[in-house]
């Protein structure tokens, strides 16, 4: 089985990297991480090629978040906003390649923070299989994966639950289409985590491992045995990545409703959850 490497994403540290704070790769290797999650949408795209050459240099391991932003509704009535959510996505998945990323996770079936009032329709689902298989395909030709976040209904319609995603997953039915797992909203949204998980096995494509709270993990009530008894059980061997957040300063603080400070600094935030998640990966001969 291979090693799961352990992430962070850049969030802890900034909203927007540049070469200003790039320098925040040296810092996040020397604690230990061997990734880090990109914010592709906040990520210039002539600045790529520099992130990539850090990472290279660093053998860090890069995954990018792009969630849909207001204005890209794939799920849209408005045919042309469907056509915009989708060429957007494109344009995302070239910038992922040019910075060396091969996966591309995110709210990507619905725009986070846009609400009907109801829960979703069949036309509604039709519209994601159809705009992410277009998007699937193109972005075989750059190597790039997708992967689908269920989210909680605070935050999304769509997709709240595992099982809801599988279903997505089989529409769309192409192989560089998988999910993203979060601890923190499968707190809100499943019933087991253990066989939520399970239940996933060969389509999960990255996981992030949060706090009830989003702050630092193994400081709340998530049950942790049994999410990583879970990623041992369907031998996962890809990226665990911790998504908190310090404070409200982050440019998606307001969808993710961060209102106060989530842990006391980015230092304790990744030294304390570097050492958790390793911790719980010897425990269960993960690493």
């Amino acid at each position: 089985m291979k090693k799961v490497k352990i992430g962070i994403h850049q969030h802890v540290f900034t909203s927007k990297l540049n070469s200003e704070n790039i320098d925040v790769f040296d810092y996040i290797k020397e604690i230990g991480f061997d990734s880090m999650d990109v914010n592709l949408r906040s990520t210039d795209f002539d600045f790529a090629r520099e992130v990539r050459k850090k990472a290279e240099k660093l053998n860090l391991t890069l995954t990018g978040g792009g969630s849909l932003p207001k204005g890209k509704e794939i799920i849209s009535q408005d045919k042309q906003k469907r056509t915009e959510a989708v060429e957007y996505m494109k344009e995302i998945v070239r910038k992922a390649s040019e910075m060396g990323v091969a996966l591309y996770h995110g709210l990507i079936y619905a725009t986070a923070g846009v609400f009907t009032g109801s829960g979703p329709t069949s036309e509604e689902f039709e519209y994601a299989v159809t705009g992410l298989k277009e998007v699937a395909n193109y972005a075989k030709k750059y190597g790039v994966s997708l992967c689908l976040e269920p989210a909680n209904r605070y935050e999304n319609y769509m997709l709240n639950t595992v099982e809801d995603s599988l279903k997505m997953l089989d529409a769309i039915d192409e192989p560089n289409v998988g999910l993203l797992l979060d601890s923190y909203h499968m707190n809100i949204e499943e019933k087991d985590m253990y066989k939520s998980i399970t239940s996933a096995e060969g389509r999960i494509f990255h996981f992030h491992v949060n706090e009830n709270d989003r702050g630092i993990p193994g400081t709340g009530h998530i049950p942790w045995d049994d999410v990583f008894r879970a990623l041992k059980d369907i031998d996962y061997d890809r990226v665990v990545a911790v998504e908190s957040f310090v404070d409200n300063s982050i440019d998606i603080a307001s969808v993710v409703a961060v209102w106060r400070r989530l842990a006391p600094d980015a230092e304790t935030l990744s030294i304390e959850s570097h050492k958790f998640i390793k911790q719980m990966l010897e425990k269960y001969a993960l690493t």
